[in-house]
């Protein structure tokens, strides 16, 4: 028995797409509280996020909006509590459902509030294709890297850490806390950077995880971590 766990946010989709959403989200809570049109709120989000105030695109909307500052915290919750319109891409879908079909576990493992990766869960359809979906902080205050989030996800699949994968994005959270667990790493570079830092076992794009993680458990003998 052998699995594959990954992480959700960067990995298997792009989180760009939930910031969107959330955008959107608030743009309908100022419309319906202040009168400003939708549309003009939406574009002050993007356009922030565009000219490299990404994390602060709530202070320049409140900014250029003549919003007070302290409307912040309660559109942050806009955000986290919308329901979100995502889409999980077809290469995503594919190499999950070959890793089902040549006989591998999968589940996802993903840090964040529970409440709001169930929410992207759900939207991304997920559930149904997987074996298991764990939120880490749930298992471990602070979730990944702590090595209790992935002896859970360990446990769910049923398989011991020498016969696992853990497919990721963030090099910490994901690939050191996961080697530290005793399992096999595949680094997937977010969209638009390098392949970077060769501190996970593999560094291979999305599509190419089934046969760097098929390479990895087969080796399992001279296990890395």
């Amino acid at each position: 028995m052998r699995a594959a766990i990954f992480d959700l946010d960067d990995t298997l989709y792009e989180r760009v797409q939930f910031v969107q959403s959330g955008f959107a989200a608030v743009a309908q809570e100022v419309e319906r509280r202040f009168g400003l049109p939708a549309p003009w709120i939406l574009a002050t989000l993007r356009r922030a996020r565009v000219r490299g105030h990404e994390g602060r695109e709530l202070q320049a909307l409140c900014a250029d909006h003549g919003l007070p500052d302290t409307l912040i915290p309660e559109l942050v919750e806009v955000i986290r509590r919308h329901e979100p319109t995502l889409t999980l891409g077809s290469v995503a879908s594919a190499v999950i459902a070959q890793m089902r079909a040549d006989g591998w576990r999968v589940a996802i493992l993903t840090n964040g509030l529970p409440a709001t990766q169930r929410a992207k869960v759900e939207a991304l359809g997920l559930e149904p294709r997987v074996d298991a979906v764990l939120y880490a902080e749930e298992h471990a205050p602070g979730g990944k890297p702590s090595r209790a989030a992935f002896d859970a996800a360990l446990a769910a699949v049923g398989v011991p850490a020498s016969s696992a994968v853990f497919i990721g994005d963030d090099l910490v959270r994901d690939i050191q806390g996961a080697r530290a667990a005793g399992l096999f790493t595949v680094r997937v570079p977010a969209s638009g950077t390098q392949r970077g830092e060769a501190d996970a076992d593999v560094i291979a794009m999305l599509e190419e995880v089934p046969a760097a993680a098929g390479r990895l458990v087969k080796g399992s003998g001279a296990h890395a971590a």
